[in-house]
């Protein structure tokens, strides 16, 4: 038993030098990673002792160190095997390229809207000379990324599916920030050995000034307006991708002090562990009401992805704001993503008080792979034989208001920001439209004339998913000028704000609703 365990021991050792010296973990991260698979395994040991109890402790647990020592050579070895990224030969590469252009050509309703397809050319050809030989699926989904922020259109682009599952053990950016007069500022720490003060400004990152890295940034992210496109490019994982994963070296001006300091910072498997267990056990609320005062409600309409509970939660909200007598809703549709827009169709019943819709008008391309999906005939129930690579204009027309006793009557407001986008872009457009209430916030991050109604696409050599659009929207009252809904009051929250846990917004919108009064 001893030799056994002797090996078992210098491979485990070898193994986890090879870890550390390849760069692929650090030892606090090999360390998290034992103790990950340590806690469960003293659990399940505890449980067989108390059940057997013929031995000494002591002794039992000798019986289990091979075992125990193998398991975690098992472990870690997958580990160092699942993270590496499996090359892609450079035609394989050109391959599915070109299958990923020639589908958005086909699906999407007009993909060269806002470049030229010459000028596309020339970077999809910059793109292909510049590929080795065998490229990672980390560089492979970066030039999809590159190639799709050239359309500037939100909803399509390269999906992570083949680096979703591999994150959590990398090593991703230790900070949310914010973006303030392309200016960049730390908002929360996420990993407390990279930590910095709150309000920091970054200046650097890798020795590149911040607008630099914001252009870069910017490549990599598919979006409509600038609003948009500084929600998406502040996210740890973009970032994470833009830097391969791999450490940053930052200069930033410290708060208060105001000293210029530079650092390694690196995220954590620790870190990455904490924040994926906690989204899990913590989810926050996407939908929900509470009473600000006795004479204000407010809604708190974060997603519109729960198509099962959104008609109860109506009519139970809508209940409560006529029995109590509320004379003002504040409506809160800020970082909402978008999702299901039949869900803020029914939040529309409830509050407009006239006919109305989200769009005036849209355009939509018919292909044979979203004729092959059913989608066409649902979308175009009037067309009996809708041919491929045709476009159909719809007109919707104006939704009428339905019979519900519970339609709310008093003033509302709505609070928008960058993330406010698709569906709850949507929404707003129709609330600015047809002046329903006060929108107070920053632009929202969807713009009025957009590319919408996703369709997801597999490259058939890869596996990487790609998203994209086949129907062009006209907002409501909609104008086709790569801008989002501007807000009756522009408010947002400075850095001071972020750090003191301050909602300027809500403040200021709860002074106006008293200003009223």
């Amino acid at each position: 038993m001893k030799w056994k365990i002797r090996i078992t021991s210098i491979i485990l050792g070898l193994l986890v030098i090879y870890m550390i010296a390849s760069g692929l973990f650090t030892l606090t991260d090999i360390i998290s990673l034992y103790l990950f698979v340590l806690i469960p395994t003293v659990i399940v040991i505890s449980i067989e002792y108390f059940i057997r109890r013929k031995i000494r402790f002591k002794d039992f647990l000798k019986a289990k160190v091979f075992g125990h020592l193998f398991t975690i050579l098992f472990c870690f070895g997958f580990l160092v095997y699942y993270m590496q990224d499996k090359p892609i030969s450079k035609q394989t590469a050109i391959n599915d390229l070109n299958y990923m252009i020639e589908s958005l050509e086909h699906i999407h309703p007009d993909i060269y809207h806002l470049i030229p397809k010459d000028s596309f050319l020339i970077e999809y050809n910059n793109e292909i000379n510049n590929l080795p030989e065998k490229v990672s699926e980390l560089e492979f989904f970066k030039v999809c990324a590159r190639l799709t922020s050239h359309f500037r259109t939100g909803h399509t682009r390269p999906m992570e599916n083949l680096l979703a599952s591999k994150s959590m053990f990398r090593r991703t950016f230790p900070y949310k920030t914010k973006i303030i007069d392309d200016r960049l500022f730390v908002t929360t720490n996420l990993s407390l050995l990279s930590s910095v003060p709150l309000g920091s400004e970054i200046i650097e990152i890798n020795n590149k000034g911040i607008k630099q890295v914001i252009d870069e940034w910017s490549n990599l992210v598919s979006y409509e307006n600038e609003a948009f496109r500084n929600y998406l490019i502040t996210k740890p994982v973009n970032i994470s991708i833009w830097n391969n994963f791999k450490p940053f070296k930052i200069k930033y001006v410290e708060y208060n002090s105001k000293e210029i300091i530079e650092k390694t910072v690196n995220g954590s498997v620790a870190s990455n562990m904490f924040h994926f267990f906690k989204s899990k056990f913590q989810k926050p609320q996407k939908l929900f009401y509470r009473e600000l005062t006795p004479e204000t409600g407010y809604i708190g309409f974060f997603s519109c992805m729960d198509l099962k509970n959104y008609e109860s939660f109506y009519k139970t909200t809508f209940s409560k704001l006529k029995n109590k007598g509320i004379e003002h809703l504040i409506i809160d549709i800020r970082d909402n993503g978008g999702g299901y827009s039949i869900i803020t169709a029914w939040l529309e019943q409830y509050i407009f008080n006239q006919p109305h819709n989200d769009i005036d008008s849209a355009i939509v391309k018919v292909s044979n792979e979203l004729i092959a999906t059913g989608k066409v005939k649902k979308k175009l129930p009037y067309i009996k034989d809708a041919k491929a690579r045709e476009s159909y204009t719809r007109i919707p027309g104006l939704r009428q208001l339905k019979e519900l006793p519970l339609r709310y009557k008093g003033k509302t407001y709505l609070l928008t920001n960058n993330g406010t986008f698709s569906a709850a872009q949507g929404f707003a457009s129709a609330y600015k439209c047809y002046g329903q209430g006060t929108i107070i916030g920053e632009e929202t991050g969807g713009a009025t004339v957009n590319f919408g109604d996703v369709h997801i696409f597999k490259l058939p050599d890869t596996g990487l998913k790609i998203m994209t659009s086949w129907e062009q929207a006209f907002s409501a009252c909609g104008t086709d000028n790569q801008r989002g809904v501007i807000p009756d009051f522009t408010v947002r929250n400075s850095i001071e704000d972020d750090i003191n846990h301050k909602d300027r917004v809500l403040e200021f919108t709860l002074k106006l609703i008293n200003d009223k009064k």
